[in-house]
C-alpha cells in the first residue's frame, strides 16, 4: 500500500524535515535538520512514515504565507499558522565577530543531546495530553466525516444491546443484531471497512507504543469466563480479576466503585472513535487518553475504580487526590498500569489496576 508523510514543517519556503524512529529511552537513528531560533531550542519536526494512506491523507494545501515565515502545525484538524516572522532587518551584524573555534561534539555526544530532546518532547506530549502537538496524526476532513458518521452507528447498536452487553459484544454478534433491530439497515459497508482499516493501523505510528493485545477484529470475550459485578453494568473475568477487585472493595470499603471491566474490541472502538472525534480527528491526541482498539489490557483482565460520587472526574487526575486512591496505595499489593513515568505514550492513569 502506498504510504505518504502526512505533516510537513515550512521554514522561510523550505521543507524542513526530521526523521527519526522513536524508541524511549533509545537514541534516535538519524536526524535531517533543526530549525532553530536564536536564544530558542531546536524545532524537531517529525517525518511520520508509513500511515496507511486509505486512513491519514496528506495535507496538500497550506496558505500564503508571509516572506520568511515560521510555520508549524497549528492546532485544529491539519491548519498551519505562523508563530514567528523574520525579517533581515531585525538582526543587525555586529562591527567586529571574533572567531572561536567551534566545541568539537563526538558522534555519543551528538546522539545523547537527541535522546534528551526526544525525551522531553514525549513527555512534553503526555503532561499536556488533551492538546494538538507538532507531529501529531490527523485525519483528513474526508475521513473525520466518516470518523463521525462510524461512531454514530456504533453508537446506534450499544444503544440496541444497551451499555453493559456491548462492553462484551464482538463483531459477528454486533453486526446481526444492528441489521435485525436497526432502523438504518445493514451496518453501512464503508464503515465497517474503516472499522477494519483502524482496528489494523500501526498504532505507533501515531504515538502509542503499548503492546497489541488482540489481533483479531472478530475475537470475542468468552461468556463462560466472565460474571457480571452486581449494581455496577460492568463484567470481570473469573480468577484473578475478581479476586483482586472483591479484595480491594473489601478493605478500602464502600467508597470504591467498579467504574470499567472488560471491554471486548467493539466497546475499545467505540471508546476511542469517541475520543478522536472529541480531539477532531487527531489519532495522537486520541491515543494519549485511551489505549486504541486491541490495545487495551480491559479485554483480558484489567479494570478501573473510582470514588463514590466523584463521576466523570474519576477518569481525571483528581481520582489521585481521594480517600480511595491513598487507600489504595497504602495497600501495598496494588498496581496501576499507565504510571506517571510510564513509556507507552500515555497519559498517568491513577484509576487503572494492573491484574495481568
Amino acid at each position: 500500500m502506498k504510504r505518504r508523510v502526512f505533516l510537513e514543517g515550512v521554514l522561510t519556503g523550505s521543507t524542513v524535515t526530521v526523521s527519526c524512529a522513536f524508541m524511549w529511552g533509545q537514541l534516535a537513528k538519524q536526524v535531517k535538520h533543526q530549525a532553530v531560533l536564536p536564544g530558542e531550542q531546536p524545532i524537531v519536526l517529525t517525518d511520520l512514515e508509513d500511515i496507511p494512506q486509505t486512513i491519514i491523507e496528506t495535507v496538500a494545501t497550506q496558505p500564503t504565507m508571509t516572506k520568511d515565515a515560521l510555520v508549524v502545525p497549528g492546532g485544529k484538524s491539519h491548519e498551519y499558522f505562523a508563530i514567528d516572522t523574520l525579517t533581515t532587518g531585525e538582526f543587525t551584524q555586529p562591527e567586529q565577530l571574533s572567531y572561536v573555534q567551534p566545541q568539537q561534539l563526538n558522534f555519543l555526544d551528538t546522539q545523547e543531546a537527541l535522546s534528551i530532546n526526544v525525551a522531553q518532547s514525549y513527555q512534553a506530549k503526555i503532561d499536556n495530553f488533551d492538546t494538538y502537538h507538532e507531529g501529531d496524526v490527523v485525519l483528513s476532513e474526508q475521513r473525520y466525516e466518516l470518523l463521525k458518521s462510524t461512531l454514530a452507528s456504533l453508537t446506534e447498536a450499544q444503544r440496541i444491546v444497551g451499555h453493559g452487553n456491548f462492553n462484551i459484544i464482538n463483531l459477528d454478534t454486533m453486526l446481526k443484531t444492528y441489521a435485525q433491530y436497526s432502523k438504518r439497515g445493514e451496518f453501512p459497508k464503508e464503515q465497517l471497512e474503516f472499522i477494519d482499516e483502524l482496528f489494523s493501523a500501526e498504532a505507533k505510528e501515531y504515538g502509542f507504543f503499548g503492546e497489541k493485545i488482540i489481533t483479531q477484529l472478530s475475537a470475542a470475550v468468552p461468556e463462560k469466563d466472565i460474571s457480571k459485578i452486581p449494581g455496577t453494568g460492568h463484567f470481570l473475568f473469573h480468577g484473578e480479576a475478581q479476586k483482586l477487585y472483591k479484595k480491594v472493595h473489601s478493605e478500602v470499603g464502600d467508597s470504591l466503585i467498579l467504574t470499567s471491566g472488560i471491554r471486548g474490541v467493539m466497546k475499545q472502538l467505540h471508546l476511542f472513535m469517541a475520543k478522536a472525534v472529541h480531539s477532531k480527528g487527531n489519532l495522537s491526541q486520541a491515543s494519549r487518553s485511551l489505549a486504541p482498539p486491541g490495545h487495551s489490557y480491559h479485554a483480558i483482565g484489567d479494570f478501573d475504580v473510582g470514588c463514590k460520587g466523584l463521576g466523570k472526574r474519576n477518569f481525571t487526575k483528581d481520582f489521585a487526590e481521594t480517600d480511595v486512591f491513598k487507600k489504595l496505595q497504602d495497600l501495598g499489593y496494588v498496581n496501576i498500569r499507565y504510571t506517571l513515568d510510564n513509556h507507552f505514550g500515555v497519559r498517568y492513569e491513577p484509576w487503572h489496576i494492573k491484574v495481568v
